[in-house]
């Protein structure tokens, strides 16, 4: 077994960074030294928890988690609310989403737990949902309907690696659709118009279905190679909400077009093929890591450029490693980390 730092996935790492601060500047130049600081911090985090034996974390999984929880029950009483949904904690200094934290929480305490406990087992499976049920549940309150899916994807991908059967799959199908049909009847009337609202955007053009249309508009109006750099009319004119952020890959795609659209997808899929590469030199806890950090990176990353295409709701979550914002990044950063430390005992690069 060796251990060697693999400048490749740095790489990687670095190319899909450097494209995110490359677009948010030319929207705005402020936002991407923010970026460029974020960034900053999270690579020193990333290289911390690379030289960090990866399997400590299961020692401090549950300390990590129940920290995480609090941090969401404050929010409730100390949050920032922000378009109706209170989702931040206000540090004067810096702003940052707990939810994020508690993905990360999420996905080393489940990975413990699932290392030592089969999901083929019927308990198992139930009792692993009920550990994270505290957290959906703060989430689903806030309320953020996007990071509450990204939890249950978690624990999907974390089971189905962990043993998960058959029969006990489509019991989990059934339930999820009877919980969706509930969901959607407790949603807030804004969640609901965005749901009803994406099917036929233009029947409220200038209301829910706004976004959508200018996302759209800014995509096509890109082409093959786009208008240009700093030439996008839809984010530079502020037509297109959110640009930096919930709707990047619109402004890629206005900006790089067709091209730089694609560089950016190829870029991360590559980046999430060669991680789980990881998983086939690496113990079960490493494993589990690992498909749990890429169960949630995967469908932000589907969700979001779904969404900018019109194909999905409007759900607020960002493209991982590419929309503007210090809370994802500083935690993406850190579980890749991790992943790091994972590779750096692998034999196979």
């Amino acid at each position: 077994m060796r251990e060697r730092w693999d400048w490749l996935y740095f790489f990687q790492i670095i190319a899909l960074g450097s494209l995110s601060v490359l677009i948010i500047s030319a929207i705005n130049p402020v936002l991407a030294r923010n970026q460029l600081l974020f960034w900053a911090i999270g690579l020193f985090i990333l290289f911390w928890a690379s030289k960090i034996d990866y399997q400590r974390w299961a020692n401090y999984a549950i300390v990590f988690y129940a920290v995480s929880l609090v941090a969401l029950i404050a929010l409730f009483f100390i949050g920032s609310p922000i378009r109706g949904s209170i989702r931040w904690i206000d540090l004067g200094f810096f702003r940052f989403q707990p939810a994020e934290i508690a993905k990360a929480a999420t996905i080393l305490f489940l990975a413990k737990f699932y290392s030592h406990n089969s999901a083929g087992k019927l308990t198992n499976l139930i009792l692993g949902f009920v550990i994270i049920l505290p957290a959906i549940a703060l989430i689903f309150f806030q309320p953020d309907i996007g990071n509450t899916f990204a939890f249950f994807i978690i624990w999907l991908g974390i089971i189905f690696a962990a043993g998960l059967k058959i029969k006990h799959a489509i019991i989990l199908l059934a339930v999820s659709a009877i919980l969706l049909f509930t969901l959607f009847q407790v949603l807030a009337p804004y969640q609901k118009e965005r749901l009803t609202t994406f099917v036929n955007p233009v029947s409220d053009p200038l209301g829910t279905g706004y976004n959508i249309i200018q996302s759209k508009i800014a995509i096509g109006s890109g082409l093959i190679f786009g208008k240009g750099y700093g030439y996008g009319s839809q984010s530079q004119l502020q037509f297109l909400p959110e640009a930096e952020s919930d709707f990047i890959f619109a402004s890629i795609s206005e900006h790089l077009g067709l091209t730089g659209a694609s560089l950016i997808l190829v870029l991360f899929t590559w980046l999430m093929f060669r991680t789980i590469n990881f998983t086939k030199s690496t113990d079960r806890f490493g494993q589990l890591i690992i498909i749990g950090m890429v169960s949630y990176l995967l469908v932000q990353f589907l969700v979001n450029v779904g969404m900018n295409l019109g194909l999905l709701p409007v759900t607020g979550i960002t493209f991982p490693l590419i929309s503007y914002g210090g809370s994802s990044l500083i935690t993406n950063l850190f579980i890749l980390g991790i992943v790091f430390a994972i590779a750096k005992k692998t034999t196979n690069y």
